[in-house]
């Protein structure tokens, strides 16, 4: 056997993060023009809103909805402003020669969200009177900033909403080119859709048409610019990270709903060549939000409330196909159009895929019984670290013209230690689990679990009247498993029919109510939790067969009424397959259960355990005695808030805490086994509006009377907004000086004075942002290589120390990971093409996983590549399709803010110890996005009803 040649290590010189900043004393003017709101129809608009009856905020119109309808149908606005009494309300290069789009989006606005109420008022006719925008040049420097006192930049509104865009036009206008397929002859890059946060993409152009087992799809790459601030940082900062865009080429099967109160939506994507109103435009992509309701064959879209108001009546009438006919034929809708006689080619719609969503496959054979077999998408996600690298480079004189530059590579914060501390576990605890199951082959899957991966010893086995019952045993812990065969009890019923909503309500509330009385007469209550794994099918199985999906009521019912805590696991009834592709189908240890199976119920099985209290001690920090740790996680539900305040003691408690409320005025600490009951009941909740209760939880969570040491996680992402804690906020938040939640900062004549550390003795406070759209990605690098023998196959070896490598060697990559792409492109794109080649960098890089230093106080961190993460890193996505249906790994990093510590405590310290928090789990080996206490946090919320 020839032995592979090991390339080169290196040590890292520093984390490079990919951002730009703007120089010091530049500045970049550009001229266009603004409008102000119409002055009198401002006070009209105010007083509908406020006699609205659904209206939560009297005070403050819904503009957020005003903006979206504009930026998504006129492409010449550069920016709208959420506030309708400043002087540039509307920003354009020129002035709008026809406000028509503008007229009918006010239209729409007003009268599905300011004023439904008002069905009488002509409020076409009032808009038409009162819009006659004046126009006003204007001459605003793109890269003003100020800076805050607590030492954070301030960008101006003109950099905040514009840069990006002008950046982007800048890119597509320069013809520019990051080295790889964008080379391709017919290739160029074009403007996607504008945001409402000033964010701005450019997608490379036409999409790739890929296949995969019968799964089709479209997929592209773009560049998404946005204009970031991070805490102490007195520079205007810049974001410009790859992205992978998917989009459908067959009809969807499924298309899942993101919230319970809200309809299932999607996004449609229109693309016209020659302009999309008029034919002076950029290439640009508008986007489309739909409305989706039902599945598979049943399913229909409508545009989202407001747009068919505005679509009928522009210049254009049919410049926006119907959805309903994107959803049925994807493909045709999404291909070039040939332009017939005087007419123009009509603009191409795609589907935008996301998340969950699931297609018809385009086989001609069915199923058994007659039903289409339905997949994903065949594209894969994320990018490699030589992809970003090479984006990061290649933007660097692009934006350089513009007086920004690289940030220069940061610090690593080393560990005295590597390994993780040792995870200690309540010793000698049994735990209660039931199997709810129709499948032998799930109950096997569950005792290899146990016997196998677990190392529990199965020690005896009795019968309880129907019920099977077995005793594993192991040195740390113990489990009971009693063997239930529920039958009906777990079948879907029928949906309510009634056309009345509140009839429909009424009935499904009562089939609710009924079924739930059943599980508690079958299982009644125990005296202490039990875990209940609960065989069930997936959600399209209920949907397409209209019955109601029992996991929810399950979930919501099980808790309170039979003390039973809840996890839900597909049935294990496929067999295995030795001589699969996949090694995840081929069986395990020669039993009749294929790998994959077995992972998923281990992952079942420990997330249950985790439910039932089995969670490891605390770890210490500064290297002595444990501390207390304690965070709140406010999770929505409607208009409601639900904060939960969570506290894992130094004895190795966890307890958890709801909000007091007019059903329960009194709210104790209890463990935190025993929350997911009380939220099932309904208890916790808050209204939005009600931000002073709120603060009067969030502040004493803080426990400021107490002295013990004790470390308070707050989640930037979630309490710095609406006014509850704005302390948290990057502009306000300052080192040791804490302003206590709902406390004003904007008010000069009352400002707040703030508490020290020897006023709180043995508190700290960290903050933590984990907003993927204000943090960037990061890279170790160091010195090039003299010379390294390419081998892409071999993967990292190590966190923090990596394997150098240089463009040579991901070429090489490239033709690796080629070989293992299935089916690979659609159309004229699967005939062999040579790879695209990317520039080769001037150093060496790699993977990074650990906590880099910001400043002072602020710090970057960075999980481990996740096991599940295969792909070397030397193959590249940007130089060629042959990799896009394999799935990158983007290191997405957590920002971590020391803000408020006792003397003598070391802030880098206290950063490894957050950044431990993530990967500190019992029931997963996998580093989780947030630190342990708020990750559980985040796991309640499927109890919420």
């Amino acid at each position: 056997m020839t032995e592979r040649p090991k390339r080169p290590k290196i040590s890292f010189s520093g984390i490079q993060f990919p951002l730009f900043a703007a120089k010091p004393d530049e500045w970049w003017p550009c001229d266009l023009h603004s409008a102000a709101f119409p002055s009198d129809l401002l006070p009209r608009l105010e007083r509908a809103w406020a006699s609205n009856p659904k209206a939560r905020h009297k005070d403050r119109l819904p503009t957020w909805a005003l903006t979206e309808l504009l930026l998504e149908l006129e492409p010449q606005l550069l920016a709208v402003s959420t506030d309708l009494r400043v002087g540039t309300w509307l920003r354009a290069m020129r002035p709008l020669a026809d406000t028509t789009v503008v007229a009918l989006a006010l239209e729409a606005w007003v009268c599905g969200h300011v004023a439904p109420h008002q069905a009488d008022v002509p409020w076409g006719e009032v808009i038409g009177d009162a819009l006659k925008l004046q126009w006003k040049p204007a001459r605003p420097d793109l890269l003003e900033r100020g800076v805050r006192p607590n030492g954070t930049a301030e960008p101006s509104e003109a950099a905040y909403k514009m840069l990006a865009t002008f950046l982007a036009a800048s890119w597509v206008d320069r013809n520019c080119r990051l080295g790889g397929r964008d080379t391709d002859q017919g290739s160029s890059w074009i403007m996607g859709p504008a945001s409402p946060d000033g964010d701005r993409s450019v997608f490379l152009w036409p999409p790739t048409r890929l296949a995969r087992g019968g799964e089709q799809g479209y997929s592209t790459h773009y560049l998404r610019f946005n204009v970031v601030t991070l805490p102490h940082d007195e520079r205007l900062l810049l974001r410009v990270v790859p992205h992978v865009a998917r989009m459908a080429a067959t009809q969807p099967a499924y298309i899942p709903r993101r919230s319970q109160y809200e309809p299932a939506t999607a996004t449609m994507l229109l693309y016209a060549p020659s302009g999309v109103l008029r034919d002076t435009e950029r290439d640009t992509l508008l986007r489309a939000p739909v409305t989706v309701t039902g599945v598979k064959d049943e399913m229909r879209w409508t545009w989202k409330p407001g747009l068919p108001r505005i679509l009928s009546r522009l210049p254009s009438p049919d410049l926006f196909p119907l959805p309903d006919h994107v959803r049925k034929d994807p493909a045709r809708y999404a291909s070039p159009s040939e332009p017939g006689g005087d007419q123009a080619p009509k603009p191409r719609a795609f589907l935008q895929h996301s998340t969950g969503y699931n297609y018809f496959k385009d086989d001609e054979d069915n199923n058994d019984d007659g039903t289409r077999e339905t997949g994903g998408h065949p594209t894969g996600t994320g990018f490699q670290p030589i992809d970003h690298l090479t984006v990061f480079e290649a933007l660097a004189p692009a934006l350089e013209k513009h007086h920004l530059v690289p940030v220069t590579p940061a610090a690593e914060v080393k560990p005295h230690s590597r390994r993780l501390p040792n995870k200690r576990t309540k010793a000698g605890v049994e735990y209660p689990i039931e199997l709810w199951h129709a499948t032998p082959r799930t109950a096997d899957a569950v005792h290899l679990v146990l016997t196998r991966i677990l190392g529990l010893e199965h020690i005896t086995t009795a019968h309880r009247g129907d019920a099977v019952v077995g005793c594993y045993r192991g040195n740390e812990f113990s489990v009971r498993l009693r063997l239930v065969k529920p039958g009906l009890l777990l079948a879907g019923w029928s949906k309510a029919t009634d056309s009345d909503p509140d009839k429909r309500r009424r009935a499904r509330q009562a089939a609710l109510e009924e079924r739930a009385r059943l599980w508690q007469d079958a299982f009644p209550p125990e005296d202490r939790p039990v875990g209940c794994l609960i065989e069930l099918e997936g959600p399209g199985y209920y949907k397409a067969a209209r019955l109601e999906d029992p996991k929810k009521p399950l979930k919501n019912a099980l808790p309170p009424r039979c003390n039973r805590l809840v996890q839900i696991i597909k049935p294990v009834n496929r067999d295995p397959n030795p001589a699969a592709r996949s090694t995840g189908l081929h069986p395990f240890e020669n039993t009749e259960v294929r790998k994959q199976d077995i992972e998923r119920i281990t992952a079942a099985v420990l997330d249950l355990l985790r439910q039932l209290g089995r969670l490891p001690t605390l770890p210490p920090l500064f290297g002595t005695s444990a501390l207390e740790v304690s965070a709140l996680w406010l999770a929505h539900a409607g208009p409601h808030f639900v904060p939960m305040l969570l506290r894992m003691r130094t004895d190795g408690t966890a307890t958890g805490q709801l909000i007091p409320s007019q059903n329960h005025p009194v709210e104790p600490e209890i463990p935190l086994e025993l929350l997911p009951a009380a939220l099932a009941e309904g208890r916790g909740k808050v209204k939005r509006t009600d931000q002073e209760t709120l603060a009067r939880f969030l502040r004493g969570a803080l426990a400021e009377d107490d002295t013990h040491d004790r470390l308070f996680i707050a989640r930037a992402a979630t309490l710095r907004n609406k006014g509850f804690w704005p302390w948290l906020s990057n502009q306000h938040i300052t080192a040791d000086a804490l302003m206590w939640p709902g406390a004003s900062l904007t008010d000069p004549e009352a400002v707040p004075v703030p508490r020290t550390p020897t006023s709180l003795p043995g508190l700290r406070i960290v903050r933590i942002n984990d907003d993927n759209n204000e943090l960037p990605h990061g890279f170790g690098i160091g010195p090039a290589p003299e010379a390294a023998e390419p081998v892409a196959d071999i993967e990292d070896a190590g966190d923090s120390q990596d394997h150098a490598e240089s463009h040579l060697g991901a070429a090489q990559g490239q033709g690796a990971a080629g070989e293992g792409a299935s089916d690979g492109v659609g159309g004229d794109a699967a005939e062999a093409e040579s790879v695209a080649a990317l520039p080769e960098l001037p150093y060496g890089w790699g993977r990074f996983s650990g906590v880099a230093r910001w400043n002072d106080r602020g710090y970057l961190a960075i999980n481990p590549r996740p096991d599940t993460s295969q792909l070397p890193k030397g193959v590249s996505k940007l130089s060629g399709p042959d990799n896009d249906n394999r799935n990158g790994q983007n290191p997405t990093s957590l920002h971590i803010h020391a803000s408020f510590l006792q003397d003598g405590d070391d802030p880098d310290q206290l950063a490894l110890y957050v950044q431990t928090l993530r990967r500190f789990h019992t029931h997963t080996s996998k580093a989780t996005r947030l630190p342990m206490i708020l990750h559980l946090g985040k796991l309640m919320e499927e109890y919420i009803p």
